[in-house]
């Protein structure tokens, strides 16, 4: 007999009674965060919420695309090189004599002075 299968059998009765009251739990908070965002939403836009999605239901099966209402639509945050480049191109560029170097070009040495030392420390030890 496989000694692992039957000590997951086991054990099942406890590990599925704390999930139990873990999602009970889950469930309350989850209501709690749910009655706060509805609060907050303005009611004329609530309404028009549930139009909108009252008409997608009804027609999602003859035309998928009704669905797409249902599609999240969120903007990608640039990455750390884009916001550093898009910051030297505003400011001054690293050649540029010190006196003249904007806030944002300094910044930008020191992360890659930091970076250095970190990958310098990394190949030490």
């Amino acid at each position: 007999m496989n000694d692992s299968n039957f000590c997951k059998m086991i054990h099942m009765k406890r590990t599925l009674c704390q999930k139990y009251k873990l999602a009970k739990n889950g469930i309350a908070k989850s209501g709690r965060a749910f009655d706060r965002l509805d609060e907050a939403a303005p009611s004329h836009l609530k309404t028009e919420w549930l139009a909108q999605e009252r008409v997608s239901q009804s027609s999602r099966i003859r035309d998928s695309a009704a669905m797409d209402l249902y599609d999240i639509n969120i903007k990608k945050a640039p990455s750390k090189k884009e916001i550093e480049l898009r910051l030297l191109e505003d400011g001054n560029a690293r050649n540029a004599a010190p006196s003249h170097r904007s806030v944002a070009t300094w910044i930008s040495m020191g992360l890659a002075i930091e970076e250095a030392q970190i990958a310098l420390l990394i190949k030490i030890q």
